[in-house]
């Protein structure tokens, strides 16, 4: 086994979250392992933002910074595993030892992929979905819907809403929330609410700093201050000391959480806790019995 080609017919499947997870599974095995984000054409945002993020996995040392052209292609060394994300809509895919076909849903069409898959992985499928092993005589793996893999990073809502990020905090950009949560009317009542939500972004207006004080003390990810002018020095002081990034929107509460409504759907996969659950997601599932990697 030297080539493992993931590939799908859509953007926002799964494909970099299940590559990844692959690559660590087997590197922990202790074979050596490359990911190569792979495209034809020109590069555009997300295929760099992917490769550089490869590159910064430990269990993958020499994995490229840089997407790579489809027909350049590095040569595996002895006994390593190359794995190679394929941009969306690529359907020519050079010869490999196994090709995984990633779906968003159960596919209701034979993915179009020449030569034809060996698995294919439904993701973000609805618990009403009957889970099937095999579809078009392929062998098929199922992932439900899932909070963590959907999450959004802190970089993705500073983007959408071209956010000012006023406290810088000890998250990284790629730190991801699980929920998204308006900060109640009360101070009294919303610390024991917010504290019901792990893994969160919190969003109050910039003038209500007991409401600020209480969301910092429930241990969010992140707290987004909307109306667009400067918060109480209170907040600095009480965030900077928490270590938690503060962005401050330039739109209102309802509007800020409108333009936040759909983030969770185009999420790009990043960060460590997405990566652990998907890792824990194919090792509860049959596809490394199925693949035979080790």
């Amino acid at each position: 086994m030297t080539l493992l080609a993931i590939t799908s017919d859509a953007p926002s499947s799964g494909k970099t979250g299940i590559a990844a997870a692959i690559a660590r599974h087997i590197a922990y095995t202790g074979r050596p392992v490359r990911l190569i984000r792979a495209i034809s054409g020109e590069p555009n945002a997300r295929s760099r933002e992917d490769a550089r993020w490869f590159s910064s996995l430990e269990f993958v040392p020499e994995s490229s910074n840089v997407p790579i052209q489809l027909d350049q292609l590095p040569i595996p060394k002895p006994e390593e595993l190359l794995i190679v994300e394929f941009n969306a809509g690529i359907i020519s895919i050079p010869k490999a030892d196994y090709i995984i076909f990633v779906n968003r849903g159960i596919p209701s069409l034979k993915p179009a992929t020449e030569p034809s898959p060996e698995i294919v992985i439904a993701t973000d499928v609805s618990t009403k979905e009957i889970p099937e092993k095999e579809i078009f005589d392929i062998p098929l793996i199922t992932i439900q819907a899932d909070r963590t893999l959907n999450g959004f990073s802190i970089k993705e809502a500073q983007d959408l809403l071209h956010a000012e990020r006023i406290v810088q905090g000890d998250r990284s950009d790629s730190t991801t929330c699980d929920h998204l949560v308006i900060a109640p009317i009360s101070s009294d009542a919303g610390q024991p609410y917010l504290e019901r939500f792990d893994s969160k972004a919190v969003v109050v207006r910039y003038d209500k700093t007991d409401q600020h004080l209480a969301a910092l003390a429930s241990n969010p990810e992140c707290l987004i201050l909307t109306g667009g002018r400067q918060p109480s020095d209170y907040l600095f002081d009480a965030a900077n000391a928490r270590g938690v990034p503060v962005l401050l929107s330039r739109t209102d509460t309802e509007n800020t959480v409108i333009a936040l409504e759909g983030i969770f759907d185009n999420t790009q996969f990043q960060g460590e806790r997405k990566l652990e659950r998907m890792v824990s997601l194919l090792e509860g599932s049959t596809l490394f019995e199925t693949l035979d990697l080790n």
